[in-house]
């Protein structure tokens, strides 16, 4: 299974720490190998790097990790799959209603195999197409035409999370589906199986990594007006209180602080090593 990576902040922040644990994932500590990905929703526009390389081995990851980029809101992928197309890495982009909006996914799917009939293959607009092979960009492109069809005009804040809720749950119903999604404004993390969160804010405090030795202490690196939230697919430190999504809960950020959540009447928390070894026997 691919892992996720997502942060939203209040101010434009540099997700380096968070990153030097997961990027050890993608060849180190562990085994998602197949490309790699980030974009990062900066104050000035979209930046976007993919590689079909682990992310241990790749050029841009090591520029990503050495360039401080700070921005509002940013995504990460590793992939584990069978093959290395760059045409298949994510994070994946597209625009609607003027925005750029970019999704990441993990788990595995079967919408492409769906038959015509299936109401997934179903809809009056065809607007957006996958450029890649993958079931993932096939869900994004999904949700946009579903989105597209569905309003003409960008909806109000409430609306649009909870259509983008009812469809994530039912994108679920076609095989495991964690997904993170932002348009620069925002940031939706939502469960099928395994997705985590912390947030930092005043009184900050240190951390250290799991993946690797390293320890940060947010308060020298941080203003006291400074709020972010780290959405991963499991938790990057050892030592900070994360809290479980449940499956087929649905949340938001923005600003660093939780906006919209929807968790199920009867939430289910799966352990770890539960929800690895779904996504192994997928």
């Amino acid at each position: 299974m691919c892992q996720l990576l997502g942060m939203n902040s209040k101010n434009p922040a540099d997700i380096g720490f968070s990153f030097a644990g997961f990027r050890a994932r993608g060849g180190l500590t562990d085994d998602h190998v197949d490309g790699f990905g980030i974009a990062y929703f900066e104050p000035t526009g979209l930046r976007l790097y993919c590689d079909n390389r682990a992310a241990m081995d790749s050029p841009l990851a090591e520029l990503v990790s050495q360039t401080r980029v700070k921005a509002d809101n940013t995504i990460v992928h590793i992939r584990k799959s069978d093959d290395q197309l760059l045409s298949n890495a994510h994070p994946f982009t597209r625009e609607i209603w003027g925005e750029a909006w970019v999704f990441s996914h993990n788990g595995k799917m079967t919408i492409k195999d769906a038959a015509d009939s299936d109401p997934i293959k179903q809809g009056k607009s065809r607007h957006y197409c996958p450029v890649g092979d993958t079931d993932s960009e096939f869900a994004f492109c999904y949700l946009l035409n579903q989105l597209k069809e569905q309003f003409e005009y960008k909806p109000d804040a409430r609306t649009l999370y909870e259509f983008l809720t009812v469809q994530c749950r039912f994108l679920a119903n076609y095989g495991l589906f964690n997904c993170l999604m932002s348009n620069g404004e925002w940031m939706l993390g939502y469960a099928n199986t395994l997705l985590f969160h912390v947030t930092r804010q005043t009184p900050f405090g240190s951390a250290a990594l799991i993946d690797v030795d390293v320890t940060m202490d947010f308060e020298t690196v941080n203003e006291t007006d400074d709020v972010m939230t780290v959405l991963a697919t499991t938790p990057l430190t050892s030592d900070e209180d994360w809290q479980q999504l449940a499956v087929d809960e649905c949340i938001i950020f923005a600003e660093g602080h939780m906006v919209y959540q929807d968790v199920p009447t009867r939430p289910v928390y799966l352990s770890i090593e539960e929800g690895l070894k779904i996504a192994k026997n997928a």
